[in-house]
């Protein structure tokens, strides 16, 4: 099964699963080099590398699914659309094979799915929650052995992630594509000083009225949806209704230092108390969901997926809600992951994969490239590096110790936004200061955004006060006392963390370079640990990406298959 995933010009993607087993997923942005792989739905290059991945073609590909319903809102369970198929997977890459049809899967089905099928359980509650997708913006679902039922959906006129977008949009941290930088501004401000009423929390859910604002929630508005009409209206609602709340709009300014652009990251102490109030009131609507969500099924498992997935403070929060007994988070929980959910649904329909199917424990389903090929990608560029072997964990983590701020670019890359050590920059967390000059002078963004910890499970209890693994750096976590002490570059202003635990594995690298890295200093095995890119960029697929962001950039070492790169002198 091939699916397909992105479909609303942006975040395409493909994943392979063969005998119900994901055998391979890929982002279009980490080939194209393109962020979000914004104004295109091309999954050709993706698609292909999946393709690679279990050497086969693509017409022996038994089923091809998409998640998005091109005909909304008509119902469609295939699609025949020759030119759409074409612009999918371009033929000129697949030996000019043009498949005849595609299968439909709902984009929040898809979304489902992806949370569902992969997290192990025989029974969850299933909250999916985004900007839009085919219309819905919120569903419940109830996921069991004989598969998914939707239970509830809000229509995109109710969007929760819409909402969030646009304050972000407002306090000058970019389009949608910036909206996660809000959860790290609304750490910084007070969620009482302002009341957002046009959103309200209620028992099963929530209401958004913009009535006063010139959009009424009975409005007859479905015509307006695939145009943009009903989006562009609902954006300068909102804009009224901030302003009507005296917070100014920030219209960030760039300036140009040593050849770079450099963006505004200050902030108004307004801006961060708005970016509260978002975040809280979204907690709650999730909240109300996911209580919802549960009494519907009457399961003590919730899987979570959807570009409000992504939230790691809000499903910090749901992790603890009462009547929550395990959370799974898709970790590719934005639109890039629905090719996951369309591939996993579309082999539970088929009979290839039987529920409760395996539990995903790992991201590293990209590329890896061979010490061969990174030598050769090295050499080409005429770099002078020297062959640690199985040794190279302790060699990096005496740099590490030294202070010095790592590239690190190992085994196959990882689904989702989060660097979880394949495409990873490291630091140590002891130190504030490492923290800032990521911040400031390797990654060139906002100071006041947190990075996050990579730490052996066996130091979860002391530093996240659990030990429940989570391998995903997506659920924040109150820091303990020991993790304010001795990990404070990873603890948030406002207490949290959103950690990554891994398991203690001779053979995994990253594993053996937290324990190194604790034996050389005495402190907890844990790093921080952000991902391997440039603000503007996506995260390093190849080793030629690596290479070139590490060249770019203050990054001293470089630490790339067995080998070490330094920038200082010649190892």
């Amino acid at each position: 099964m091939l699916g397909l995933g992105g479909p609303y010009y942006h975040d395409a993607s493909a994943c392979l699963v063969i005998d119900g087993r994901i055998v391979a997923f890929a982002e279009e942005e980490r080939f194209s080099r393109r962020k979000h792989h914004k104004d295109s739905r091309s999954c050709a290059v993706a698609a292909a590398y999946c393709l690679s991945e279990a050497g086969i073609s693509l017409d022996q590909v038994d089923e091809i699914a998409i998640a998005f319903n091109p005909t909304w809102p008509t119902p469609s369970e295939v699609c025949r659309d020759a030119e759409l198929i074409a612009e999918l997977l371009n033929p000129a890459l697949f030996g000019h094979h043009r498949p005849k049809q595609v299968t439909v899967i709902e984009h929040h089905l898809a979304h489902a799915a992806s949370a569902f099928h992969p997290s192990g359980f025989d029974e969850a509650a299933v909250l999916v929650v985004d900007g839009s997708g085919d219309g819905i913006s919120a569903t419940l679902a109830h996921g069991t052995t004989s598969g998914l039922k939707v239970l509830r959906q809000f229509p995109f006129s109710q969007s929760l992630g819409w909402f969030y977008e646009t304050v972000a949009e407002h306090v000058g941290l970019g389009d949608w594509t910036s909206s996660g930088k809000l959860m790290g501004l609304a750490g910084y401000g007070n969620p009482d000083r302002y009341t957002l009423d046009f959103l309200t929390p209620r028992a099963g859910g929530y209401h958004l009225d913009l009535s006063r604002y010139g959009i009424r929630p009975d409005e007859a508005v479905d015509d307006q949806y695939t145009d943009l009409r009903y989006y562009r209206r609902l954006k300068a609602a909102y804009a009224t209704a901030y302003i009507d709340l005296g917070i100014p709009r920030h219209h960030r300014t760039r300036t140009y230092t040593c050849g770079r652009t450099v963006p505004d990251t200050g902030y108004l102490p307004e801006h961060a108390d708005l970016a509260a109030s978002a975040q809280h009131l979204l907690e709650q609507c999730l909240t109300e969901l996911a209580r919802e969500a549960l009494t519907l099924t009457g399961a003590s498992r919730l899987c979570v997926a959807g570009g409000v997935g992504l939230n790691c403070s809000a499903n910090g929060h749901l992790a603890s809600l009462r009547g929550v007994d395990e959370l799974f988070v898709q970790p590719a929980a934005g639109d890039a992951g629905c090719a996951i959910g369309a591939a996993l649904e579309a082999a539970v329909r088929r009979g290839d994969l039987t529920l409760p199917g395996a539990a995903m424990t790992t991201a590293a389903l990209g590329p890896a490239f061979s010490p061969g090929d990174i030598a050769t990608a090295l050499t080409d560029y005429g770099l002078a590096f020297h062959d640690h072997g199985d040794d190279l964990p302790t060699v990096v983590a005496r740099h590490l110790s030294l202070g010095h701020t790592v590239g690190w670019f190992q085994g196959r890359m990882e689904a989702g936004p989060r660097a979880l050590g394949r495409r990873s920059i490291l630091a140590d967390a002891h130190h504030t200061r490492a923290r800032d000059h990521i911040n400031n002078h390797v990654k060139h963004r906002e100071p006041w955004r947190p990075l996050a910890p990579a730490l052996l499970q066996e130091a979860a209890p002391d530093l996240i006060g659990t030990n429940v693994p989570h391998p995903f750096m997506i659920v924040a976590r109150q820091a303990t006392e020991s993790a304010h002490q001795m990990i404070p570059a990873a603890v948030h202003t406002d207490g949290t963390l959103r950690p990554q635990t891994v398991a203690r594995d001779d053979a995994d690298p990253y594993a053996c370079l937290l324990s190194s890295f604790a034996e050389q200093t005495g402190r907890p095995p844990a790093l921080l640990n952000t991902s391997f890119n440039h603000e503007a960029e996506p995260i390093v697929c190849t080793p030629r990406d690596a290479v070139a962001t590490f060249a770019a950039g203050p990054l001293g070492v470089l630490a790339i298959g067995p080998f070490l790169i330094r920038k200082d002198r010649p190892n």
